[in-house]
């Protein structure tokens, strides 16, 4: 973590001066109280957020790295309450080979248009556009905009004081730098020169500059970046920022980071600014919780920034990140729901789901359930998945066993770290614990019946799947016949493993299964001296 940088204490009390006046609760002013938020707005793994303000509402998506649909839209009245609306690209674009991150949005005219990195031919990233008549979709990828030797990534567009745009990105490579390059919006692409606005050359930022986001003010334009490093323990993460008096610099970088982590939250940064006027101006950016030793949740935060006389922003709390703070519109948070549950009721699978980009399932919503078929490999089965933003929750799956199609092995897993699976599995009717590595190898334990004791009349309709996690990544795996009694499934193989991070519904082998109902949701921490 970077050393703990001295407050400027005359701006702190400043600050907290005026949340105190927005709140009403110094002597002589409104009784009224303006709610407060919490951060996280958006829980979960969504790093590298970008926000835009389009018809009235607040549009945010994030990194998916390999997972698809391609960039989740998440969609907010009010900055603080957020629901996952749909996605900027249902499949991988034929150009790009790999992982996506750090998209951004923005609306120039009559479209808006996404920006984004992706991994392109020879491992080499790139920067892709979409565009789209409204940020729900639907989105058209337009391609690379802009892809150089070494490989460009973290796109930011931006509109110069003639109505010129603008693309600002980060050249890949120790010391690549920020750089900018005009855009046409006719060709979608970038044209003419690039210009470097800056590059690593401070101690803290360890050879690395990216994620850019500019402001223009009556002084001149302000660069934020982040620099450090971001994604694996023990990462260094912060974020600063550089000014000019024109868009092409020369920039001054502030004499030191301006957010970074603190008792909550670690290497904080990666975000877009957004400027409500007289109410502020906000940055969402992404970090860590202290606790998430293994760095697997970038979470998405909102904080203030404040200019102070010296021209410089003070982000969040005097430069870490705010707990909570003045609702910025005087809305309500609403509670964080208890995890979730899904029945399949709709015509199609609900925002939140998805899959490995370049591993799409076969998988439909008929109204009675959710239809998955295997892909007919024994080592790699098909599945969804969802994100679970707690390390301690109980999952259950129901199948409709008359549904049940060819030798497959059914099952609910915990994903993750990486490709990893574990959970419990019905195949040849009987149950087992299952895990699969990221190698691909399947290790199963020991067989059960799905019930105890002689089977009953004729067929079970129903077949409730059960994992429980605990936050050090044990897992217990259960079933359940037509609502009974639960039946311990020897974990076995699945017992231990790092946290997970998604629920999965699996279909290996050959056939297929219907499930016609998921619920994940958060258990209590054992009470001391409990076993």
């Amino acid at each position: 973590m970077p050393p703990v940088r001295p407050r400027p204490r005359a701006l702190t009390h400043a600050l907290v001066l005026a949340a105190l006046l927005i709140a009403g609760v110094l002597p002589g002013t409104a009784r009224a109280q303006v709610p407060v938020f919490g951060n996280p707005v958006i829980a979960g793994d969504y790093p590298d957020p970008t926000i835009m303000r389009d018809g009235g509402a607040f549009y945010a998506s994030a990194t998916s790295a390999s997972w698809a649909p391609i960039f989740p839209i998440f969609r907010s009245p009010d900055l603080v309450n957020w629901s996952q609306v749909g996605a900027v690209l249902p499949t991988a674009p034929r150009w790009a080979t790999g992982s996506f991150w750090a998209p951004e949005l923005v609306r120039w005219g009559r479209r808006v248009f996404a920006f984004y990195s992706a991994s392109a031919g020879g491992g080499r990233p790139c920067i892709g556009v979409a565009t789209a008549p409204r940020p729900e979709g639907p989105w058209t990828d337009g391609g690379k905009a802009l892809c150089v030797p070494g490989g460009t990534i973290d796109p930011a567009p931006v509109t110069d004081g003639g109505g010129s745009r603008w693309l600002v990105y980060k050249r890949m490579g120790t010391g690549g730098g920020i750089w900018a390059v005009r855009f046409s919006t006719l060709q979608l692409r970038a044209i003419g020169p690039s210009t470097k606005l800056i590059e690593p050359d401070a101690a803290w930022e360890g050879g690395v500059t990216e994620g850019p986001a500019l402001v223009h003010r009556p002084d001149g334009w302000y660069l934020f970046y982040a620099g450090g490093h971001c994604c694996r323990p023990p990462c260094t993460y912060a974020e600063s920022v550089a000014r000019a008096p024109n868009l092409l610099g020369p920039y001054v970088k502030a004499p030191q980071w301006l957010l970074s982590g603190d008792g909550a939250w670690k290497c904080p940064g990666h975000g877009t600014l957004i400027d409500l006027g007289p109410r502020g101006t906000f940055l969402l950016h992404h970090a860590y919780r202290t606790d998430d030793t293994l760095d697997e949740r970038r979470s998405v935060l909102l904080d203030p920034v404040v200019f102070g006389p010296d021209g410089w922003p003070v982000i969040g709390l005097s430069g870490e990140p705010a707990a909570s703070g003045p609702s910025p519109l005087g809305a309500t948070q609403a509670p964080v729901p208890g995890l979730f549950a899904d029945r399949f009721a709709g015509g199609a699978l609900l925002p939140g789901w998805e899959w490995p980009f370049d591993r799409a399932p076969q998988a439909r919503v008929t109204g009675n359930g959710l239809d998955l078929a295997c892909r007919g490999d024994r080592t790699e089965p098909a599945f969804v998945a969802r994100q679970v933003t707690d390390d301690r929750y109980a999952a259950s799956a129901t199948l409709d066993m008359g549904a049940l199609r060819g030798s497959a092995a059914i099952g609910l897993m915990a994903h993750g770290p990486g490709d990893v699976l574990r959970g419990v599995e019905l195949r040849g009717g009987l149950l087992r614990a299952v895990h699969i590595d990221e190698q691909g190898v399947v290790t199963v334990g020991p067989a059960v019946p799905p019930q105890a004791g002689p089977p009953a009349h004729g067929r079970a309709a129903r077949l409730t799947l059960l994992i429980g996690v605990a936050p050090d990544g044990s897992l217990a795996t259960y079933a359940s016949v037509a609502g009974g009694a639960p039946v311990v499934v020897p974990p076995g193989p699945a017992a231990s493993g790092p946290p997970p991070t998604r629920v999965a519904l699996t279909c290996r082998g050959t056939g297929a299964a219907r499930f016609t109902a998921i619920r994940v949701r958060a258990t209590p921490a054992p009470a001391p001296g409990d076993s």
